[in-house]
């Protein structure tokens, strides 16, 4: 073997590492050598710290293209711990600004040597509006039916009646109340309070104080009761010369709590021909309408039976005009049965 040979062999392990130090340390001094990166995608925010308005829309454009300088090693950590650019604004002036963006709001992690060379585009666009603070009313929301044999005998009353709501003045505008949680009235066995909570669907971006509500729900056994005799009649703009109403008096089948069916004065009920979108007979004709139950109480459901009149217009009578319309009214009596238990027609109402 001869000397050449001998020189690569020789010693072959203290070359080979020397070999591979050198190769780290140019790679080392290639990482930390200054380089340029561009981002696109940062995201745009604002940190608003005027109490007095609110950002409505997004940042327009929401986010924008930064070019940074640096360590190779640094920029390339900075494709997972992505910056952002924050806005900081202590005070408003106009509600539709245009702001210059600065290098030094671009936000990125602890990272030496990285610096802003631009931003792309170098403005954003913000719109605002004055914050509005007011105090609205809960709107009750019920589901399902109260158990078989129960009816509300008093209104639901919320606590608070007052839900306090901030934002921006355009959301506010369009809130006349706060809707709640629908409450399910198949649970409900007895009177007491239950909970519910604000519906805040479609509510994001307001500040809103409680974010619960207590109802104090009232409820009694359910009863039926009948009241005969309670005369029929036309609306007061109807023609009522010439017209004879069949039956002129019908009976109403009320349901609902006891204690509101005890207070019911039959005098201050009545029922009238409803003509609403419905064609008025020729004289000699004749044609059925609905009855509309008046003067019936809150949580009172009623039933008129029969639920139609007939309405007849008489042929014209000289001799009948100088006498005046035919009494076509009879006072009917205040005829009460009460019943317990039974389930009573119409529509439910709500308390």
């Amino acid at each position: 073997m001869g000397p050449l040979s001998g020189f690569f062999t020789r010693n072959w392990t203290l070359k080979l590492a020397a070999l591979g130090l050198a190769l780290l340390l140019w790679i080392s001094v290639r990482v930390e050598a200054p380089n340029r990166q561009e981002l696109s995608g940062v995201p745009v925010r604002v940190d608003l710290a005027d109490p007095g308005w609110a950002l409505t829309d997004p940042p327009m454009p929401a986010t924008v293209q930064v070019r940074f300088g640096g360590p190779s090693r640094e920029l390339f950590r900075m494709a997972v711990d992505r910056p952002s650019l924050v806005i900081p604004m202590d005070q408003v002036v106009n509600g539709d600004t245009t702001v210059v963006l600065r290098n030094q709001w671009v936000r990125v992690q602890d990272r030496p040597g990285v610096v802003v060379e631009s931003i792309q585009p170098s403005t954003v666009r913000l719109v605002l509006e004055p914050i509005e603070r007011v105090a609205l009313p809960p709107a009750l929301r019920f589901q399902g039916e109260l158990p078989q044999g129960l009816a509300f005998a008093a209104p639901t009353l919320p606590s608070p009646v007052d839900i306090r709501v901030s934002g921006p003045r355009s959301r506010i505008a369009a809130l006349d109340s706060v809707p709640l949680v629908p409450v399910d009235l198949s649970n409900v066995r007895s009177s007491g309070v239950v909970s519910t909570g604000v519906a805040t669907e479609g509510l994001e971006g307001l500040q809103i104080q409680p974010l619960s509500v207590e109802l104090e729900l009232r409820v009694e056994d359910r009863v039926e009761r009948m009241v005969s005799g309670v005369p029929v009649s036309l609306p007061e703009n109807a023609p009522l010369e010439g017209v004879e109403i069949l039956p002129a008096t019908a009976a109403i089948r009320l349901s609902g709590a006891r204690s509101l069916l005890e207070r019911v004065d039959p005098t201050g009920l009545r029922l009238v021909v409803d003509l609403d979108g419905r064609e008025w007979p020729e004289p000699g004709d004749e044609a059925d309408f609905p009855l509309r139950l008046e003067g019936i109480p809150d949580l009172v459901q009623g039933v008129p039976e029969p639920g139609e009149a007939t309405v007849r217009r008489l042929e014209a009578d000289p001799a009948e005009d100088e006498e005046g319309p035919p009494e076509n009214q009879e006072e009917g009596g205040d005829g009460v049965e009460t019943g317990g238990g039974g389930e009573g027609g119409g529509e439910r109402g709500f308390p």
